[in-house]
C-alpha cells in the first residue's frame, strides 16, 4: 500500500496577527487625533470678554428718579424713609387707601375724641338729664378694633408670631409699668428698632396708625391691657381716654422717637 500522510487539522484566520496589531495601532492613533481636534475646536471658540461699564448714565438716571422723593436717608446699601413721607408719596400717586394707612393722619380732636363732652354737656335721654362737664365719651369696642387692625400680626390670642411680631399677652403690662404712654404711642406713631421680648429678638417695623381716631386708639390700648390675662398683671392700670391720645398726638413723634422712649423706660 502507498504511504499515507496522517490527517492534520489546520486553522485559517481572516486577519493575521500583524494586521490586528496594525489595526489597533491605527485605531489608537485615530482616537487620539479626534481628541486633539475636539480640544482644539473647544479652545478656539470665541471667549466672552468683560468690559467695565460706565456708570455715569445709570447714576444720572438714579438721581433723576429719586430727586422728587426727598425725606430719605441712605446708609450703605440701605435707604430709609419716614413712614409719614412714604404715605404722602403713595397718596400723591393716586392711592386712596394704601393698606392699613389712611391717605393722611387724622387731625387731633377728630371724631371720637371727648372734646365735645369736656366743653359742655351731653343729652342723657329724653328726660333732659345731662352729663356733667368733663365727662368722657364712650369708647368704641376695643376688641373689635384690635381684631380688624392688629390681629393679623399680633394674632387674636395676643401671642404674636415668634421672631416676627412680638406677643402682647404678658408683655403689655411690662410696657405699661415702664411708661404708661408707651402702648398708645406705639399704636399711634409706630416704632422701628430691635427689641427683646421674652428672650427673643425682634427687629421689624411696627407701622403707625395715625389714620385712626383718638377714641379708637384708646379703646385698642385698653383692650391690650385687659385681655389675655394682662389685667391680672397690671392691677394699677388706669384706662386710657380719647383725651389722653389727643394730647399724645400733638407730640408728633417719629418711629425712632418712640423707640428711644421705650429704651429710656429701661426696656431692651
Amino acid at each position: 500500500m502507498p504511504d499515507q500522510k496522517p490527517f492534520q487539522k489546520t486553522r485559517q484566520y481572516l486577519f493575521t496577527p500583524q494586521q490586528v496589531r496594525l489595526a489597533v495601532a491605527l485605531a489608537s492613533v485615530g482616537m487620539m487625533a479626534v481628541i486633539v481636534v475636539l480640544l482644539f475646536l473647544a479652545s478656539s471658540r470665541p471667549q466672552g470678554r468683560f468690559q467695565a461699564v460706565d456708570e455715569t448714565q445709570f447714576q444720572q438716571h438714579l438721581e433723576a428718579a429719586t430727586a422728587p422723593l426727598g425725606g430719605y436717608s441712605v446708609d450703605g446699601d440701605r435707604a430709609t424713609i419716614e413712614i409719614g413721607r412714604a404715605i404722602e408719596l403713595v397718596a400723591e400717586r393716586g392711592v386712596e387707601n394704601p393698606g392699613f394707612f389712611g391717605a393722611a393722619p387724622v387731625a387731633a380732636g377728630a371724631a371720637g375724641t371727648a372734646e365735645g363732652a369736656e366743653a359742655g354737656t351731653a343729652d342723657a335721654g329724653t328726660d333732659g338729664a345731662t352729663a356733667p362737664a368733663g365727662a368722657e365719651a364712650a369708647l368704641p369696642d376695643g376688641e373689635a378694633a384690635f381684631q380688624s387692625t392688629c390681629s393679623a400680626c399680633h394674632q387674636a390670642t395676643g401671642q404674636g408670631i415668634p421672631g416676627a411680631f412680638p406677643p402682647l399677652a404678658g408683655h403689655a403690662p411690662d410696657l405699661y409699668a415702664a411708661d404708661p404712654v408707651l402702648i398708645p404711642a406705639i399704636i399711634l406713631f409706630g416704632m422701628q428698632g430691635q427689641i427683646t421680648v421674652d428672650g427673643m429678638a425682634y427687629n421689624g417695623l411696627m407701622p403707625g396708625h395715625q389714620h385712626l381716631d383718638d377714641a379708637t386708639i384708646a379703646a385698642i390700648s385698653n383692650h391690650v391691657m385687659t385681655a389675655w390675662g394682662n389685667d391680672a398683671a397690671a392691677a394699677d392700670f388706669t384706662p386710657y381716654s380719647a383725651a389722653d391720645v389727643t394730647d399724645l398726638r400733638g407730640q408728633s413723634l417719629s418711629m425712632s422717637d418712640v423707640y428711644d422712649l421705650r429704651s429710656a423706660a429701661g426696656l431692651d
